[in-house]
């Protein structure tokens, strides 16, 4: 007897015999109806390979060929012809659940405030416009804060969800997400890479001007100036500040003129222009980790349907924000 498991939709059916993937019954189907790899890796929207690869799998969990191959394509066996309604019938309920799922999924009402600070910058209104997709009728608030402010307003049920630094609170449940990382920017037409360069950065800092972000200035900075002093201090460097900045925006744009060199953290300047060079530091205090977290005291339903996309979705999270 065949069992479906379903996720975000059904993929997967599994026998006593082993595994085999709905889109390797798919890719049988499409293949049977126009018994041409390329005909049916055009519609697949794959390579002839990697169609021949998902046949091979499934003729392997089935334990029997389901093609024969000759000078004029492929024609299917007599175990391949037993099958083919079978599979066709499997595929096409696969596609009619996926469809009522996705139908439902846009009913789905509620309620979600997200809080986010410097490294979400980036990756939240991605994961937002993901979410908003798939559940257009839910409503979600996005507030620019602090790791701690989010923390308290997690504990007290103001914020469903956010996205800050590590550790974080006892309380509180953590999905670690990326590493972030602090960042050289240099504008190599006034600093060649010859002076300054992932290499030898810490032996050339202390001789270049620095242009330094204001602590205390921001809430939202706060952080970020410490991580960068714990990282100057753990690489014995005291680089000569000759300008203070209130926002990246204005470190980017003194970068770019050739004022001198920032450090500032990865995430945060995919905004960068053309000519700033972002160098990846590297040691102690050069790196952290940040998490999606909540409050699990609080039931939400809606929460818990955004927690699972995001999980989903991690691989590609990190490749995306990278």
């Amino acid at each position: 007897m065949l069992l479906f498991i379903m996720n975000n939709y059904p993929s997967v059916i599994t026998n006593r015999n082993g595994i085999m993937e709905i889109r390797q019954l798919h890719a049988f189907v499409v293949l049977a109806e126009s018994l041409s790899f390329r005909e049916a890796a055009q519609k697949l929207f794959i390579t002839q390979p990697a169609l021949t690869k998902q046949i091979k799998a499934l003729e392997q969990s089935l334990g029997a060929p389901l093609f024969t191959r000759g000078r004029h394509g492929a024609q299917l066996s007599s175990f391949g012809q037993q099958l083919y309604e079978k599979a066709r019938g499997l595929v096409v309920q696969a596609q009619e659940f996926k469809q009522f799922a996705q139908d439902s999924a846009r009913q789905i009402k509620g309620n979600l405030a997200i809080g986010y600070g410097l490294s979400g910058i980036k990756l939240v209104p991605q994961l937002t416009a993901q979410f908003k997709k798939r559940y257009d009728s839910i409503s979600i608030k996005l507030v620019d804060m602090t790791s701690s402010k989010q923390t308290e307003a997690l504990l007290e049920n103001q914020l469903q969800i956010g996205f800050l630094r590590q550790p974080v609170h006892s309380g509180l449940e953590c999905r670690t997400l990326l590493t972030e990382n602090l960042v050289l920017l240099v504008n190599p037409r006034f600093y060649p890479s010859t002076e300054i360069n992932a290499q030898n950065y810490v032996q050339q800092l202390n001789k270049l001007p620095f242009i330094q972000i204001a602590t205390g200035f921001c809430a939202g900075f706060s952080h970020l100036s410490h991580q960068i002093e714990k990282f100057l201090q753990a690489n014995s460097l005291s680089p000569k500040v000759i300008q203070y900045v209130e926002d990246m925006q204005t470190m980017l744009a003194l970068v770019s003129t050739g004022m001198g060199v920032g450090i500032f953290q990865g995430s945060a300047v995919h905004i960068a222009p053309a000519d700033v060079d972002i160098i990846p530091l590297s040691g102690e205090h050069a790196s952290w980790s940040m998490g999606m977290c909540w409050n699990a005291k609080f039931a939400n339903p809606v929460r818990d349907i955004f927690i699972n996309m995001v999980m989903e979705q991690q691989k590609s999270i990190v490749i995306a924000n990278s």
